[in-house]
């Protein structure tokens, strides 16, 4: 009787927890790319030495982003990826101009992401 209470103390714990979760963490694709977007584009201007892009990318982030760990997470996640990508593969990188088009691009996304229900 009592294994039985503790499984279903267990389950009701975890249903609570899977509620306590903010809406967007459970739909993926919304946020969480539009964060792991910049978050590329973020290990991409590190790695092109574009200080001035990589500034904004972070500003853009925490103006705009939900504050939260698993997206501040995310982000650095994507960030190093990206930046260690180029380091292997040899990329090149792209102009100022594109990157910066890229990065728009990128905070639209988020804006649109971010207004979603």
């Amino acid at each position: 009787m009592s294994h039985r209470i503790g499984i279903l103390t267990g389950a009701c714990a975890a249903a609570l927890i899977a509620l306590a979760l903010p809406a967007h963490t459970a739909q993926p694709g919304g946020i969480e790319q539009a964060v792991e977007e910049l978050g590329q584009l973020n290990g991409l201007a590190l790695a092109c030495r574009q200080g001035a892009l990589t500034a904004r990318v972070r500003e853009l982030l925490i103006e705009v982003a939900p504050k939260e760990r698993a997206i501040g997470e995310h982000f650095e996640r994507a960030t190093q990826e990206a930046y260690l990508e180029i380091g292997r593969s040899g990329g090149e990188c792209p102009d100022g101009r594109t990157l910066a088009a890229q990065i728009d691009a990128a905070r639209e996304a988020l804006l649109h992401a971010v207004r979603q229900p």
